[in-house]
Order: structure tokens, then C-alpha cells, then sequence
């Protein structure tokens, strides 16, 4: 994969060798229709492929020739087609030693000398764009071309999408399928600038997807980067849109050693995060025995208390010893430096307000930096110095507060922000490309951290310090801007840089036409950020909100965040009615047990976004009682059983799966509920803990579900989120509701709906059945003393056994048949019988009809 870029520091040496399986070159016939003449392929398979669901099949052939398939048709058959005379084959096929190690290949490969060389696809891709540009063509016909590539993309994506849901991921080698999706990125990019669509995001036709296809086939980064923290590659996962932004960052070697990382985990990175009282100041050298030089705190909160800005005059001398530091309030004419940095790297005191005079020395020399740079208007300008390690007291309480609110100040008026950041610090920027300075940048620890989104937000011009040199970030951005738009091989990298750039300026810089700033768009901010005192978090929250900090402060640390939600109503957007559907601590205050204790690790909206859908009254109120909203819901309860059936049924039949419940409406629709859990969230605070079958099992008060949206069942496969809630009290027709389970909803309208039903229906026949009437008798009459009826109650559990079989077999509905097997050769089939069983002993729930999304809720 030579076309696929690599940072100057990479923890491999070269790309990753890609086998050469194809057993015979691509005939060179249309890509569209090149199933339909593999012949030998001894499967029956659909004439039109629309949906990954159409490639279930591949679970049916031989590896080796489900690899041979996929990349002559997809890899060497997508670019003839796309690429004509300009592809040569054999120019993307070399010789080189056996692929090591030998597990890469699970084919007939092994051991085999030919991989791919895609050396050439770069120098390709540019002589088709100039030739596309350069020959005079219809509108029509170039549009014409342009949708038939888009196709040809289309039905790749969708082919590699088919490769995971016949579940075969596992087995194909990852490195195929990685090729192939960086193929069909590098030509969506290439195919959108070659016919000029200049939005891609609105007028492209062309998939967009391929860094998911990338995840698939890497089994979640299934990549030898031992640097890696699992907090970071789930981060990088998630911001970054682009497959070569994926392998890019993927490949990158860190500078800190990887066991830093043996106890992070995929919600935190541990390595640098401390409880307040264990960060210390460090020396600039090791060996450095230096003394701590005190600011005079009170001329500092004499200041702060005037409602100005502290700064530090540093007077360098010969002797460390003879350092001092002067504080002077900041003036309109005051040229300053501010310093952003991250605590644990060694700058942070919560001790006192001290530092090593070795440190402030240095400090010193980097203002110095911008005066000879003549960044400023003379020479001999005075360049002070703003640190919050100095000029934010420590003690006491009160003054803390008055410096705490003030926090966005120093970044606004700096003349400079001078990014401190360990890991950068040992970087050598000079030898680096734009792209990667900018990555290493957006994957520091300084990123990470909770404070930083603010100082990296504010200030119009931001610098960072490397090893040899201090980078303006605004110069990068142009130098970025500009490979975005005349380098098709680094574009997505490029894309990548600008978003994650765009999303920290727009808080206190945006652009003409943005929207204003919601809670959303804090939400995907502060994703994957930390904090070492959670109180500061609903500080920084009203920062980035232009919210009132001093209110936020009034009281007590524990409650600032209710404090918080309580102005949220004044935001653009208000409170989003979805923020009911997400997964993690939530306040205990009543009146907002709704609400999120931390943004830091709140997930789990189906959609990903807090926004709500548009449908539907998306209007919230904040009450006393709670949070006021409008959505659809129904009743829910557990399906009645059959009065004396014995429990020792359970024993055998009831499902041994607690996440999943089916459940029934009305009108005969089936749905799937289960517990939401994303894999990192942890419970909710004040929401039931105990499992979803136990919950609306033993719930005393009648249980309704808050759904997201009211269901369509034109849509296939429709998931939505869901809230299991029961009743207060009844106040002006709204009902008051206190939460108990955050769960996704499931239409189940297809063969899943078809097979559910059909259990169901088995299910009443069973009920009517004289055996039941039996069971029931026998569990009534010997309730107390069960051991005496065991040897009948055996016999009538053998005939139960049979009859549920039979029914399985009987059911005839070609959809359940397929999918299921009913008709085996045994002529049983455990599957079905085990749903019939489950329906007959109640194992489902019940769903009300559903009441309108006008339905108004007070929901805490």
C-alpha cells in the first residue's frame, strides 16, 4: 500500500506487504456485472447486488476463493474500469522475499513471493485527473461517466460491507480488504476534483465511508503499534473521517513509552492523569537542585480583586539564586505570554504558588524568543508572562474562585499562547511535514486534557514549542490548506487537520453563517478530554458557553454542575430533549436526576448526537419537578402467564439471554429492547442497576417506554432509543416520571418480526392445549410439596417437549424455513422451539398502544 501516506517517524520501516492471490487477471469486461460471469463460483447468488445482506453467500465458498474474488474484482477490476489504457496490471504486481510473518496469509499464498506495488497508483490517478480536465466533453456525458464511477464505488463498499456481515472479517486477510477500501478513497477523492464536485459533502455521489471499512478489516486496529494507548485508538476511531487519517495515526511512533499505557483503558488514558495533590513541580534537569521562588500572593489577589489580570515581570540574573519576579497588573498597552501546559508534565504546583527558578529562567528565555523574532512592535519591548501555576491562588478558597472565573481572560488578551507540552518537546518539528506537526499536535497529551479546549479555543494565534523549534499553528493551517487542495494522495489527511482545527476555533472565533453554539456542539468537544478536579468541568462548560462562571460558583463544588444545568435553558438550542437517552452518571438533586453529572463520559445516543430529530415537538422546559418534554411512548409490562404452571419450567425454557426482551404491541408489531450499553459507559447513578428482565419483572409501579420517535415500519431495520420510566404523579395532565433503564428499541418488521410472530402463534395453540391445563392443575394441587409430584410431572414435560417440536416443524413460512432450518433432517429445529417456549411461559412483554409524540413528560 505505497500510495498510502506515512509518517517521517512510523513503527514499521515500509507499507505493509499487501499478497497477490488472484488466481487469473480480471477479464476486463464491465465491473458492474462480473458476478454474474464467475461461473465457477458453485453458489446461488442475487443477479443485483443493493445491500451488504446480498453477500451472505460468501460464508459458503472456500477462503482462498472468496480472497481470489474479492481482489481480482474490487482491487484489479475497479481500476480498469475507472482508469482504463492508464492501468497497467502488471505495473501493480512485484517479486519481493516471503511475507513474514506467515499468519499475514491465509491462503494459498503462503509462501508466495507476489504482493501488491501501488507505487504506481498516485502518478496514475494525477494523469487521469489532467486528462479528464484538459478534454473537451459534453456536460452530459462527463456526468453521465461520473455517476457510473460512483456505482462502480458504490458496489464496492458495499461488497466489503458484505464481507462482515457474512461473517467471514475474521478470516480474510486484512491487509486485502485494507487495500481495497484505501483504493476506493483515494478514488472518491480523485473522482469528486476530476469532475469538479466542488461540495462533496452535499453534491457527491461517491460512498464515504472507508475508514468503517478500515476498522472492519483491521479488527479494530489489529496494527503493531505497541505506543498506542486503547484510550487513544478508540479516540481516533471516533474524531477522524478518513481511512489514511486511520492508518496514518495508527503507524505514528510515539515518543512516550508504551508501558505509560498498561493501565488506560478505552474510556481513560491513565498515563499522565493524577489526583490534584500528586502533581509536582519538576526541574528543568534531573540533577537540578534549584530553590522555588514565591510570587507575592497577595499582590496577586489584590489585583484579581480589582477585576485585572496578574503578570509576572521575570529579572534574570547571573546566579539563580538572585531571580526575582515581579507582580504587575495588566494595562491595555501590556504585551504578554501565556502559558498552556498540562500539570503533570511538570509546571503544575497545587501546593503553592511557586515554581523552580530554573523553570521560570526558562520561561524567561522562551519570552525572549518573540521579542528577537521581532514579533512584536520594538525590539526592546517588555514581553511579560501569565502562568495559572503563579497567577491563580491556591488559597485561599475565596480568592481560587475570583481567579477561576476570570480564566478566560489571560487567553484573550496574550499577545502570545505558547503551547507547553512534553511529548511535543521532545519532537524535532523542522524534519517533519505540516501534516504530521499538526497530527502530533491534535494527538498530545495537551489535547487531552480538559482546560486546554478552552486555551486552544480562544486565542486568535496559537504557537507550540518543539525540541528545535516554536511552530505558529496559523502558518500550518494555510500549508494544510493548501495540500488539501493539490494533493489527492494527502487529502483526507488534510480534511482531517482542518475539521479538528475548525472545531476548536469555532467556540470564540466563528465564521460568518455558523451556526451558534450549542450544547451538542460542547458535548462532541469534550469527548475523550480529562480533569483532574471534576468541579472544574461546569466551569469550563459556561466558559465555552458564555454562560454566567460567577453564578456557577455561588455555592458549594459538589453542586456547581445543577448550578450549570439550571442556565442551560438561556443556550442556543436549550436543553435537547435526546440528552434523556444517553448512558452515564446523572445528578442525584431531585428535579435533575435527568441531567449528566459530567459531559466527560456521558454516551450512547443512537444517533451520536445530541441534536434532536426534528420530529415531533423538540421543545424542553426546566421545572422544579424536571426536565418537561414532548415525546411518544406506550406501556410496557411483562407478558401474563398461564396461572399454575410449574416454575421448573423456567429451568429448561426461558431464555438464559437477560439483554435482549422481545416484546409485542397491539396491532401484532414486534420490537427488541435491550439495556443500552456502549462498551465504555457506566451505569447511571440514579437509574435501576439490576438487569432488564429483572426490572420489568419486579417492578411494583406500572412501567411505560419513552421513545425517541414515534416508529415507522416502512423503514427497515429502524433502532431507536428508549427510556423505561414509572409514574409519580399526574399534574396538569402531564405526568411526572422518574427514570429506570436507558434502552435501544428495535422494529422488528422482517424475517425477525416473521419468526417472533410465528412463535407467538405456536405459543396460544400450546395455551389451548389440553397438557397445559395438566402442567397447570399438577403445579396448583402439589405447590407445597413438589417432590411428590415429580414422576408425573416428568411425563407431562416429555409430552410438552414434543408437541413444541412439532409445532416448530409445522410451521411452514419460507422466510422462517431459510433462515432458521426448521425443516432439518432431524425434524427438529432447538431455535424455534426454544422462542415458542419462551412465548408460552411469558418470556416477551407487552406494548400499550402508542400515545403521540405530543405526549408532554416531566421527566426526573
Amino acid at each position: 500500500m505505497e500510495h498510502l501516506p506515512l509518517p517521517k517517524h512510523a513503527v514499521a520501516a515500509g507499507p505493509p506487504l499487501v499478497p497477490y492471490v488472484c488466481k487469473d487477471e480480471y477479464d476486463g469486461s464491465p465491473f458492474l456485472t462480473y458476478l454474474t460471469r464467475r461461473t465457477d463460483l458453485d453458489v446461488s447468488m442475487p443477479r443485483v447486488v443493493t445491500d451488504p445482506s446480498d453477500l451472505a453467500w460468501f460464508a459458503q465458498i472456500p477462503l482462498v476463493q472468496l480472497e481470489d474474488l474479492i481482489q481480482t474484482w474490487l482491487f484489479f477490476g475497479l481500476l480498469t474500469e475507472v482508469f482504463g489504457d492508464l492501468f497497467i496490471p502488471s505495473h501493480y504486481v512485484r517479486t519481493t522475499v516471503p511475507i513474514e510473518p506467515p499468519e499475514l496469509t491465509n491462503s494459498v499464498t503462503l509462501g508466495t513471493k507476489k504482493v501488491l506495488d501501488t507505487s504506481q497508483l498516485l502518478p496514475m490517478v494525477n494523469s487521469w485527473i489532467n486528462r479528464i480536465q484538459s478534454t473537451p466533453d459534453s456536460r452530459v456525458n462527463l456526468r453521465t461517466r461520473y455517476e457510473h464511477i460512483a456505482a462502480c464505488l458504490d458496489l464496492t463498499d458495499t461488497t466489503l460491507r458484505g464481507v462482515t456481515f457474512s461473517l467471514t472479517a475474521g478470516l480474510v486477510n486484512p491487509w486485502i480488504l485494507t487495500a481495497i477500501a484505501s483504493v476506493g478513497e483515494l478514488l472518491e477523492n480523485a473522482t469528486n476534483h476530476a469532475y469538479a464536485i466542488t461540495d462533496p459533502v452535499t453534491a457527491s455521489l461517491c460512498p464515504s465511508g472507508w475508514k468503517l471499512r478500515y476498522i472492519e478489516a483491521q479488527s479494530l486496529f489489529h496494527v503493531d503499534n505497541d505506543d498506542l494507548c486503547p484510550h487513544e485508538v478508540h479516540r481516533i476511531r471516533y474524531q477522524v473521517m478518513s481511512l489514511q487519517t486511520q492508518h496514518y495515526l495508527t503507524c505514528l511512533k510515539r515518543e512516550t513509552p508504551s508501558s505509560r499505557h498498561q493501565h488506560c483503558t478505552r474510556r481513560h488514558c491513565r498515563a499522565d492523569l493524577k489526583a490534584l495533590g500528586q502533581y509536582a513541580a519538576r526541574h528543568q534537569q534531573e540533577d537540578c537542585r534549584c530553590a522555588n521562588l514565591f510570587v507575592d500572593i497577595e499582590e496577586v489577589i489584590c489585583i484579581l480583586s480589582m477585576g485585572s489580570l496578574p503578570l509576572l515581570r521575570i529579572s534574570p540574573a547571573p546566579l539563580l539564586s538572585d531571580m526575582r519576579v515581579e507582580v504587575v497588573e495588566a494595562t491595555p498597552e501590556s504585551h504578554y505570554l501565556a502559558i498552556s501546559h498540562v500539570w503533570a508534565d511538570g509546571l503544575g504546583n497545587p501546593h503553592s504558588n511557586s515554581l523552580p527558578r530554573c523553570q521560570l529562567q526558562a520561561l524567561s528565555r522562551l519570552s525572549r524568543l518573540f521579542v528577537e523574532a521581532q514579533e512584536v512592535e520594538s525590539p526592546d519591548q517588555e514581553m511579560l508572562i501569565w502562568i495559572d501555576t503563579l497567577c491563580c491562588p491556591v488559597e485561599p478558597v475565596e480568592a481560587k474562585a475570583l481567579a477561576l472565573s476570570m480564566m478566560k481572560e489571560p487567553y484573550v488578551g496574550a499577545s502570545y499562547v505558547l503551547v507547553l507540552s512534553a511529548s511535543l518537546q521532545e519532537i524535532n518539528a523542522q524534519a517533519l511535514d505540516p501534516i504530521e506537526i499538526c497530527l502530533r499536535i491534535l494527538t498530545s497529551g495537551w489535547m487531552g486534557r480538559l482546560w486546554t479546549l478552552q486555551e486552544a479555543a480562544l486565542p486568535r494565534r496559537l504557537w507550540f514549542r518543539f525540541k528545535d523549534a516554536v511552530v505558529d499553528l496559523r502558518q500550518l493551517w494555510f500549508k494544510v490548506m493548501h495540500i488539501f487542495a493539490n494533493d489527492i494522495g494527502r487529502k483526507g489527511l488534510a480534511l482531517d487537520v482542518m475539521v479538528l482545527e475548525k472545531s476548536l476555533r469555532r467556540f470564540f472565533h466563528p465564521k460568518d453563517g455558523e451556526q451558534p453554539l450549542d450544547l451538542e456542539a460542547v458535548n462532541q468537544a469534550l469527548r475523550f478530554r480529562s480533569v483532574t478536579v471534576a468541579s472544574d468541568e461546569p466551569l469550563l462548560i459556561a466558559g465555552l458557553l458564555s454562560l454566567d462562571i460567577a453564578h456557577v460558583l455561588d455555592g458549594s463544588e459538589e453542586s456547581r454542575m445543577q448550578r450549570l444545568w439550571a442556565l442551560m435553558p438561556s443556550v442556543h438550542g436549550g436543553i435537547p430533549k435526546n440528552i434523556l437517552f444517553c448512558r452515564g452518571a446523572r445528578l442525584r438533586q431531585k428535579g435533575f436526576r435527568w441531567a449528566p453529572a459530567s459531559l466527560l463520559s456521558f454516551r450512547g445516543v443512537q444517533d451520536g448526537s445530541l441534536r434532536d430529530s426534528g420530529i415531533g415537538d423538540d421543545t424542553t422546559s426546566l421545572t422544579s419537578a424536571g426536565l418537561r418534554v414532548h415525546l411518544p411512548a406506550s406501556s410496557i409490562k411483562m407478558a401474563s402467564v398461564f396461572n399454575g404452571l410449574p416454575k421448573e419450567l423456567w429451568d429448561t425454557w426461558a431464555p438464559k439471554d437477560d439483554v435482549l426482551m422481545p416484546c409485542r404491541s397491539n396491532e401484532g408489531s414486534w420490537f427488541l429492547v435491550w439495556a443500552k450499553y456502549d462498551g465504555l459507559g457506566e451505569a447511571d447513578s440514579n437509574i435501576n442497576r439490576s438487569s432488564l428482565h429483572h426490572l420489568l419483572e419486579t417492578s411494583t409501579s406500572p412501567l411505560t417506554l419513552l421513545t425517541a420517535r414515534e416508529f415507522r415500519f416502512d423503514v427497515r431495520a429502524e433502532t431507536t432509543d428508549g427510556l423505561l420510566v414509572h409514574k409519580d404523579f399526574d399534574e396538569d395532565n402531564v405526568s411526572t416520571v422518574t427514570s429506570d433503564m436507558v434502552v435501544s428499541v428495535a422494529v422488528e418488521e422482517g424475517t425477525t418480526g416473521a419468526l417472533l410472530e410465528a412463535a407467538y402463534q405456536a405459543s396460544r395453540t400450546l395455551l389451548n392445549d389440553d397438557i397445559t391445563t395438566q402442567l397447570a392443575t399438577l403445579g396448583l394441587e402439589h405447590e407445597s410439596d413438589p417432590q411428590r409430584w415429580q414422576p408425573a410431572y416428568a411425563s407431562l414435560k416429555t409430552q410438552l417437549t414434543q408437541k413444541i417440536f412439532t409445532l416448530a416443524q409445522d410451521i411452514s413460512d419460507p422466510r422462517i424455513v431459510d433462515v432458521v432450518g426448521a425443516h432439518s433432517n432431524r425434524g427438529e429445529n432447538l431455535s424455534l422451539a426454544s422462542l415458542i417456549a419462551s412465548a408460552y411461559l411469558g418470556c416477551y412483554c407487552e406494548l400499550g398502544s402508542m400515545l403521540p409524540s405530543s405526549t408532554e413528560w416531566c421527566v426526573d
